[in-house]
């Protein structure tokens, strides 16, 4: 039996089939399911409202490129049932693969970005299905505050650079909070998303004449 192992603090993506392994919606919610501690196959199925069946593959491309890892075995019932961990804490990738000045960058990124989109959407709605079916089976109500919000700001450089950074503080803030194990009555998983940026419509160009 293998023992728990330190996670790396960061794993650097620095291959194109690696980059298309995790950009995966399906694989994402794996990677965050996974995230706050070592589970089987069977316990990331239950939580996503899925058939063991169909994570075998997602699970056995993930543990190929190094994102995820056994970490323990267990007998059960004479089926050895293996328990996966991500590799490192958070995942990066080589900005040269998501380098938008080149076609393949372009496709990178494209992927990279729905991925994510349809990763958190996915997450939304299976949360709100799931608590449903909670609720219908007598679970107690409790009420939690919840943000969405969808806005554009003319901002000066200056002054969207110091938001970003009180941005990054607060993601910071956030990653750092403890973690409540699943046994802990009190603990809830909660998700952060984030996406800030600067907008262009084709009819803005930056410091050059207008494009014919």
């Amino acid at each position: 039996m293998k023992g728990k192992t330190a996670r790396k603090p960061i794993v650097l993506i620095e291959d194109l089939e690696t980059l298309k392994v995790m950009s995966d919606p399906l694989r994402m919610q794996i990677l965050q399911l996974l995230d706050p501690e070592p589970q089987t196959v069977n316990s990331i199925a239950d939580k996503l409202g899925l058939a063991s069946s169909r994570l075998y593959y997602h699970f056995n491309l993930l543990e190929s490129r190094g994102l995820i890892e056994v970490v323990d075995t267990r007998t059960i019932n004479n089926f050895i049932e293996k328990v996966y961990w991500t590799t490192a804490e958070d995942v990066d990738v080589e900005k040269d693969l998501l380098n938008f000045s080149s076609e393949s960058g372009q496709e990178n990124l494209v992927q990279m970005i729905s991925s994510l989109l349809d990763a958190a959407r996915e997450d939304y709605l299976r949360s709100i299905q799931a608590r449903t079916v909670q609720l219908d089976q007598g679970s107690q109500f409790h009420p939690r505050d919840m943000i969405m919000v969808s806005t554009k700001k003319r901002l000066d450089d200056v002054t969207y650079q110091e938001f970003v950074k009180k941005l990054e503080a607060l993601s910071e803030e956030f990653a750092a909070l403890p973690d409540k194990t699943e046994r802990d009555e009190e603990g809830h998983a909660f998700s952060f998303v984030c996406y800030l940026y600067p907008s262009y419509t084709y009819e803005e160009n930056d410091n050059a004449e207008r494009i014919a």
